[in-house]
C-alpha cells in the first residue's frame, strides 16, 4: 500500500525543484552595468544597426574605384540564305566565341564624392547613437537597481513597524485582560497591523517586478543585491557644480547632440550629391575584345580589338527627376537642422531640471536627517511618557509611524539623488564605467537578499 508523503518530504521536494531552476547570483551595481552592456537587447539592436551603417562607406567608396568586368560567350550559329533566283541555301552550323574584358576608372564623379562624404557623416551619427544608447543602458540599470533597493528598504521599514505593532497589540491584550487597558488600543493597533500587511503584499510584488526588470537587463537571474551603505554616502560629493559648465560640456560631449550634428552634415552632403546629377561625369575606359568565328565566308576567323580612351557623359534632361531630388534633399536637411536645434533645447531643459533636482535633493537629504533625529527623540520621549503614565501605547504607535515615514522619505531622497546623478551624467555623455565604480563603492560589501 502506497504511503502519502509527509510534509517534511514535500518540503524537501519543493526545495530540490527550486535548486533545479534557473541559476541566480548575488550582484552589485557595477557588475549589473557590465552585464547589461553584453545582454541589453536595445543596446545590441543599436550596435547591429551601426555595423550595418558602417558598410555604407565602402559601398560609396566603390563608386570612385576602378571597376573591372569580363564577359565570355560561346554560341552555335545556324544560318540560311534565300535569294530571288536561288532556293533557300542552308549553311552548316558553326561555333562563335567572344571574350571581352573592360576596365573603367572614374575620373570626375562629383556625386560619388559627395555620397562618400554623406556616408561618412551617417556612420559618425550611427556611432554617436551607439554611445547614446550606452548611456541609456546605464540609466536603465541604475533606475532598476535603485528602485529594487528602495522597495526592499520600504519592506524592511514596514517589517520593523509591523513587529512593533504586534508587540504593542500583545501588550494591549495583556493590559485589557489585567483590567488596566482599554479596547480602543487593541482596535487601533489591529487596524494598523492589517493595513501594514496589505502594504507588504504590494511591496513584495513591486520587489519581484523590479528584480525581474533588472534580470532582463543583465541577462541572468538575480538572487540578491548589494545594498546602499549610508555611512559611505556624502550627498555633497554629488554636487554638480555650475550649470554653465555643465551646459558647455553637454554641447561638446552629449552623444545625442553629436548624432544630430552629424546628421545635419550628412544632409548637407546629400544636397550637394543631388545637385551633382546636373554635372557631367568623366571615366577612363580600357577594353580588350577577342572574337573567334568559323562561318561560311571565313574559316577560323579571329578578330582581336583593343581600345582605350575617355568617356564623357553630359546630363541634358531627365524629366525633372534631378530637380525633384534636390528639393527633397533640401527639405530633409531642414528637418535635420530643426531636429538638431530641438535636441539642444530639450537637453538644456532636462539638464537644468536634473541639476535643480540634485541641488534640492542634497538639501532635502540633510533636512530629513535632522528630521529623523527629531523623530527618534519624539519616540523616546513618548516611550518614557508611557512609563510615567502621561502617554499611551497609541501615542507611541503614532510617533513610530511618523518616524518610519521620515526614514522612508530620507531613503527615497538618497536614491533619487543617485538616480538623477546617473541621468545627468548620461545626458552629458560622461556616465562611464568609472562613474559606476564610484557609485558601486557606496554599496555594502555583503549583499542582501531580494
Amino acid at each position: 500500500m502506497a504511503t502519502r508523503p509527509t510534509p517534511r518530504y514535500r518540503l524537501l521536494a519543493s526545495a530540490l525543484l527550486l535548486l533545479g531552476s534557473a541559476p541566480a547570483w548575488s550582484i552589485d551595481l557595477l557588475e549589473s552595468y557590465r552585464l547589461a552592456l553584453q545582454n541589453d537587447r536595445q543596446y545590441r539592436i543599436v550596435q547591429a544597426r551601426s555595423r550595418a551603417e558602417a558598410e555604407s562607406v565602402p559601398q560609396a567608396m566603390s563608386q570612385l574605384l576602378p571597376n573591372v568586368s569580363a564577359q565570355v560567350s560561346r554560341n552555335q550559329v545556324e544560318q540560311e540564305r534565300t535569294t530571288e533566283d536561288r532556293p533557300t541555301q542552308k549553311f552548316p552550323r558553326y561555333p562563335t566565341e567572344t571574350d571581352s574584358i573592360q576596365l573603367r576608372q572614374p575620373i570626375l564623379r562629383l556625386r560619388s564624392a559627395f555620397a562618400l562624404q554623406q556616408a561618412r557623416e551617417e556612420v559618425r551619427a550611427a556611432e554617436a547613437e551607439v554611445r547614446r544608447e550606452r548611456q541609456a543602458v546605464g540609466v536603465r540599470v541604475a533606475a532598476a537597481y535603485f528602485e529594487a533597493l528602495l522597495a526592499r528598504d520600504r519592506l524592511s521599514l514596514l517589517g520593523s513597524q509591523r513587529r512593533n505593532i504586534e508587540t504593542r497589540l500583545l501588550a494591549a491584550h495583556k493590559a485589557l485582560a489585567a483590567g488596566a487597558g482599554v479596547r480602543t488600543d487593541i482596535d487601533e493597533a489591529r487596524a494598523q497591523l492589517d493595513k501594514i500587511r496589505a502594504q507588504e503584499i504590494g511591496i513584495n510584488q513591486n520587489i519581484r517586478n523590479t528584480v525581474a526588470q533588472l534580470e532582463v537587463l543583465v541577462g541572468q537571474g538575480v538572487e540578491s543585491l548589494s545594498t546602499l551603505d549610508v555611512s559611505r554616502l556624502s550627498p555633497e560629493s554629488f554636487d554638480p557644480g555650475e550649470i554653465e559648465t555643465l551646459l558647455e560640456l553637454a554641447m561638446e560631449k552629449s552623444p545625442e547632440i553629436m548624432a544630430r550634428a552629424a546628421q545635419v552634415d550628412a544632409s548637407r552632403a546629400a544636397i550637394k550629391a543631388a545637385q551633382s546629377d546636373h554635372l557631367p561625369t568623366l571615366d577612363a575606359v580600357l577594353a580588350y575584345n577577342r572574337s573567334l568565328s568559323d562561318n561560311p565566308f571565313f574559316r577560323n576567323s579571329e578578330i582581336t580589338t583593343q581600345s582605350y580612351g575617355f568617356q564623357l557623359t553630359i546630363p541634358i534632361y531627365s524629366g525633372g527627376l534631378t530637380s525633384s531630388r534636390v528639393r527633397e534633399a533640401v527639405a530633409l536637411s531642414e528637418e535635420s537642422q530643426e531636429r538638431y536645434l530641438n535636441t539642444i533645447n530639450s537637453a538644456k531643459v532636462q539638464l537644468r531640471k536634473d541639476y535643480a533636482a540634485i541641488k534640492e535633493g542634497i538639501a532635502q537629504i540633510r533636512a530629513f536627517e535632522v528630521a529623523l533625529e527629531s523623530a527618534d527623540q519624539a519616540v523616546l520621549s513618548n516611550q518614557k511618557g508611557v512609563l510615567a503614565g502621561t502617554r499611551t501605547s497609541l501615542d507611541v504607535l503614532l510617533v513610530e509611524q511618523q518616524r518610519n515615514q521620515v526614514q522612508l522619505d530620507l531613503t527615497q531622497s538618497r536614491y533619487q539623488v543617485l538616480s538623477t546623478w546617473v541621468r545627468l551624467n548620461s545626458l552629458i555623455g560622461t556616465m562611464d564605467e568609472e562613474e559606476f565604480a564610484r557609485l558601486n563603492d557606496l554599496l555594502a560589501a555583503a549583499p542582501s537578499g531580494t
